[in-house]
């Protein structure tokens, strides 16, 4: 096994993946932990989450890192000295670390540094394009404030509808079912003792949306119309930012949202032909993970990246993907 070696992480809301790679492009180990999102766990509690996915790799490689190129879903744009600092707290050395959004690291795994534009809709979302003159963001607010097309977003609005359900001042659906379901309660008022408190964060909310695919493809009328209202406003936000850039075709669908609810993806398609009808689109599903993008950011920026090394990645890395 080659000593020396990069570590790429994927650091989500709700999971984060991490790849230790050779400098000759080989995926030598590959580890899977929770999420490091700061802003909804705390740094300490994601400092921790990270570290367990770093010491694994380091584990099972041995000897030390080269680098450590992580995308994270807390930030836009490049970590300030001080996050950098936080994150790697007395566990991880600073001076290796590089912090990145997870998007932009979704973006290169994508485009390889090429112009392209990636729509990412997982616990959040996030909408980024790079033009080939600078990194350009769309969406990703937050859970609060404004994430269309994310799992939270689909299902806040099951749950707002399970609500109109069962007060009388919306359609029926079988939604309300799901919420006392999901939940684990017997009646409608007991949910608010399950949503306000400490353990019911932006995660669990989140994973509710897969109860709300599930009812609107066996033909439910209202989550059909919350997944076609949160793939309309995600294209809105992805069609207003290729506006910016006109050469730009290919456009890249990531995160659990599009990975595994194809009603997503066809609804999201549909929308964006009818946002851009000045160009063809090219949809693209990411050749390379974003902790592999996280790696190609590294090559990229000390000119090492050649097609052998992209080769050597994508080979290695489909062999664990199957089992190592």
């Amino acid at each position: 096994m080659e000593n020396k070696y990069v570590i790429g992480i994927d650091g989500g809301g709700t999971k984060t993946e991490g790849a230790a790679v050779s400098m000759s492009g080989q995926v030598l180990a590959i580890r899977k932990g929770i999420g490091i999102n700061y802003n909804n766990i705390g740094m300490d509690q994601a400092r921790n989450n990270l570290d367990q996915v770093v010491s694994g790799l380091v584990q099972d490689c041995g000897g030390d890192y080269e680098a450590l190129y992580i995308g994270s879903a807390a930030l836009e744009n490049t970590a300030e000295p001080e996050i950098i600092q936080a994150m790697a707290g007395n566990k991880m050395d600073p001076g290796k670390m590089v912090i990145e959004s997870d998007a932009y690291m979704a973006l290169m795994g994508m485009t390889i540094g090429e112009p392209g534009l990636i729509v990412i809709c997982g616990t959040g979302s996030m909408v980024v394009m790079d033009d080939g003159t600078g990194q350009q963001i769309m969406g990703g607010w937050g859970s609060i404030l404004n994430d269309p097309g994310s799992g939270y977003a689909v299902a806040l609005d099951g749950i707002r509808a399970s609500i109109k359900h069962w007060e009388g001042t919306g359609e029926s659906t079988v939604l309300g079912d799901e919420t006392l379901r999901y939940f684990g309660i017997q009646h409608p008022r007991q949910l608010t003792e399950k949503i306000y408190t400490p353990d019911c964060g932006v995660d669990v909310i989140a994973r509710f949306s897969e109860n709300v695919f599930i009812a609107a493809e066996r033909g439910d009328g209202v989550a059909v119309q919350i997944i076609q209202k949160q793939m309309d406003e995600i294209a809105k936000e992805a069609a207003a930012l290729l506006k910016k850039a006109p050469d730009v075709k290919n456009v890249g669908l990531y995160g659990g949202i599009f990975q595994h609810q194809r009603l997503a993806r066809t609804l999201f398609s549909i929308r964006m032909a009818e946002k851009t009808l000045d160009r063809t689109i090219n949809f693209l599903t990411p050749e390379y993970p974003p902790e592999l993008g996280a790696v190609i950011l590294y090559f990229k920026r000390h000119n090492m990246l050649t097609d052998d090394v992209l080769r050597q990645m994508k080979e290695s890395y489909q062999k664990w993907a199957i089992g190592g």
